[in-house]
């Protein structure tokens, strides 16, 4: 139910309004009424109604005064007003501090009906933008972390194909050259929050990752590119480059043939060449983790994309990510997601369906 807030010094007016409301077909519910602009704004903050419906004149703090203090808040809600006749000029100027409308007296219950629906129609549309922006945070969250971690093990060639990636995603959605720009940026602050993150302060001159005064996708990509060259160049001036490229080429071997149930430490490290000492005291430097912690990573990652697919068996996928001995697979899975293959997969299901 969608909440209003009537603010009336006349009982009558008051009580027809709630009524009028309760019997609309439009899903709101008048949740507070008040005499003046005083009372209005201390209710307006603990009730934060989603329709506030004013009459101009009242004691105290008149509808006008009530309008502008509303929008000094910065509260989300719609505003209408009730006016008479005589009090149109007021009307004039109270839709100019952005009201929905005005309800002339005597109310007409099409009059109020009327701005209900639009009322109505712009608050789903509005939850349902929110909805989505909210999904798109949590992808987002998930793809500025990927980004970070390939620029971090200086996998800049992946990190750019990644980045072509989302951007063609997003432009194949259809979003307007403003819109993608922002999700573009969503997805590089993100990115950049997590290179801080790992640097412990070893990055502070990474600047804000903005992009401007581009209307074509391409021009929008090259720019996004273009910061990720930018960090990258940063990350390899601020340490070692020949160990981490020792490192990643380890890394990369790992996320080719972290499926084979035989994998070693000491296969990496010949990959890094270096002692299997050394090599596995880099490998935490660098990557954050132990590398028996990287490689089930690895697997419990791939398993979760597998078992997201109803078609495959838990079984099959604790095969495919190199699993032969299925209770091991099973307790190292719960151990990661905090849920049973079985329960993952059942999760899963009932959220597609859902």
């Amino acid at each position: 139910m969608f909440k209003v807030l009537i603010v009336d010094d006349e009982v009558m007016i008051k009580r027809s309004l709630a009524k009028l409301i309760a019997d609309s077909p439009f899903g709101f519910e008048a949740v507070g009424e008040a005499d003046d602009g005083n009372e209005a704004l201390a209710l307006c903050e603990k009730l934060r109604p989603d329709l506030l419906i004013t009459d101009i004149r009242m004691p105290v703090m008149d509808g006008l005064e009530l309008v502008s203090e509303v929008r000094l808040h910065e509260w989300d809600m719609d505003i209408a007003i009730l006016s008479g006749y005589d009090d149109f000029a007021y009307a004039q100027q109270a839709l100019r501090h952005g009201v929905a409308d005005y309800l002339l007296k005597p109310l007409q219950e099409e009059q109020l009906h009327e701005l209900l629906a639009n009322v109505s129609a712009r608050l789903e549309e509005r939850r349902r933008a929110t909805a989505a922006r909210s999904r798109w945070l949590k992808e987002c969250k998930a793809l500025g972390e990927e980004l970070a971690e390939r620029l971090w093990l200086l996998n800049e060639e992946e990190a750019q194909r990644r980045m072509e990636e989302i951007c063609g995603r997003l432009s194949d959605d259809g979003l307007p050259a403003a819109q993608l720009a922002s999700r573009l940026e969503d997805v590089l602050v993100l990115a950049e929050a997590g290179l801080l993150e790992r640097a412990q302060g070893g990055l502070a001159e990474l600047g804000k990752p903005l992009l401007s005064g581009a209307e074509a996708p391409g021009q929008l990509l090259a720019q996004a590119k273009e910061v990720l060259r930018r960090q990258a160049e940063l990350i390899r001036a601020s340490r070692n480059w020949g160990q981490r490229q020792s490192i990643s080429r380890a890394v990369r071997f790992l996320e080719t043939h972290f499926a084979e149930g035989d994998v070693t430490l000491q296969q990496a490290a010949e990959q890094a060449g270096m002692s299997v000492s050394y090599f596995s005291r880099c490998f935490k430097e660098e990557t954050g983790m132990s590398f028996t912690d990287y490689v089930i990573k690895l697997r419990m990652d791939k398993a979760m994309e597998l078992l997201r697919d109803p078609s495959c068996k838990t079984l099959d996928a604790a095969l495919a990510v190199g699993y032969g001995d299925y209770p091991h697979f099973a307790k190292s899975f719960k151990k990661y997601c905090g849920l049973s293959p079985n329960e993952y997969k059942k999760r899963m299901a009932g959220g597609k369906s859902g």
